[in-house]
């Protein structure tokens, strides 16, 4: 093995190291990505046809396994999905015979014309160059590893998709085998890790919410990375989305009582924003502090009933709430911080 380095950039992580060189790749020393340059010109795929046996075992069983992995990301079963690499249309076929879903796909290869016979439309261009409605769902298996530059890929599924979509993406963990140390696969211009994915998907302006290994594409390929993500939503768009859910838990104005850290950290960065009549806490250390435009005091009964409470604490939220009972509060009026901030 050559041992000279080289310098050099990391497709994903982007890191700006000396990076080692492994047998026909190059490999970063941070996140373990390994990547060459293609043997085959750009029109190599173009000429591509017939490249599954649909029946074969193996084909078959990775068939049987998608069909349960995008189902499983169709809530209403009446989405639009993209399919990059959609091959002969196979797997459309199966979603589209067990969801009302519009299913189009991209192949470059002739297998396009197959796909055109079971899908609603098939681009032949790459994904950079489709232009179409945003998608609920974008699936990708095994093509990732193919494209010479994956950061421009996946900015196109970015585009493509709607804000509230999500991205199913399936590569070869490394080589794609447990035994083997490489992938001698020609065709195959990266090696992605755990890491480099994750990392590539969040440069895209991804979030991870699912990352898994050991999934079957064929006996050569038993282990393969499988990432589902959404879009990260800008600062502004997340902090109007928790507003939401104040408003919405609310019905309005409202107290907040224990002033603490939990009410720094996780009410005072919205105060402005939200309809808060009070700060209360029944420790009397802390009345008279202010926050804003709010002193902190007791609660009164008179000055503050029937108003909604948000108990501003999580671990004490057993506590605080026994007390609010017993003086008086109803309990119907108390809200906890948790039924806020936990996923809906």
């Amino acid at each position: 093995m050559n041992t000279s380095s080289t310098a050099s950039q990391c497709p994903c992580c982007m890191t700006a190291a000396v990076l080692l060189p492994s047998p026909a790749y190059t490999r970063c020393r941070c996140c373990g990505h390994r990547w060459r340059l293609p043997t085959e010109g750009l029109g190599y795929y173009e000429t591509l046809v017939a490249r599954n046996d649909l029946n074969t075992p193996w084909f078959k069983r990775k068939m049987r396994e998608r069909v349960v992995a995008v189902s499983g990301l169709l809530e209403t079963g009446s989405e639009r999905v993209l399919e990059i690499g959609c091959a002969e249309g196979e797997l459309g076929r199966e979603i589209k015979a067990r969801c009302a879903v519009t299913y189009d796909g991209v192949e470059l290869s002739q297998d396009r014309l197959l796909a055109a016979q079971q899908l609603d439309t098939v681009f032949s261009t790459p994904a950079s160059q489709v232009q179409a409605a945003p998608y609920d769902l974008i699936v990708s298996f095994h093509v990732l590893e193919h494209i010479l530059r994956p950061e421009q890929e996946v900015a196109a599924w970015a585009r493509l998709l709607s804000g509230q979509g999500r991205v199913l993406v399936e590569v070869p963990n490394q080589a794609g085998h447990p035994l083997l140390a490489s992938d001698c696969n020609p065709e195959h211009l990266h090696q992605f890790t755990p890491a480099s994915l994750a990392l590539l998907l969040a440069r895209c302006g991804f979030a991870c919410q699912a990352l898994s290994a050991g999934h079957y594409e064929s006996p050569v390929y038993s282990d393969s990375l499988r990432l589902v993500a959404h879009l990260e939503p800008a600062a502004d768009q997340r902090q109007q989305l928790l507003l939401q859910r104040f408003e919405q838990r609310t019905g309005g104005p409202f107290l907040v009582y224990g002033i603490g850290g939990d009410y720094l950290n996780y009410i005072a960065p919205l105060a402005e924003s939200l309809h808060i009549r009070a700060l209360l806490d029944s420790s009397a250390a802390k009345w008279g502090q202010r926050f804003g435009k709010h002193v902190v005091t007791g609660y009164d009964p008179q000055q503050h009933a029937n108003l909604p409470v948000v108990i501003c604490s999580i671990r004490f939220a057993t506590d605080i709430r026994q007390h609010l009972l017993s003086v008086g509060i109803a309990a119907q009026r108390i809200i906890g911080l948790d039924s806020i901030y936990e996923d809906a």
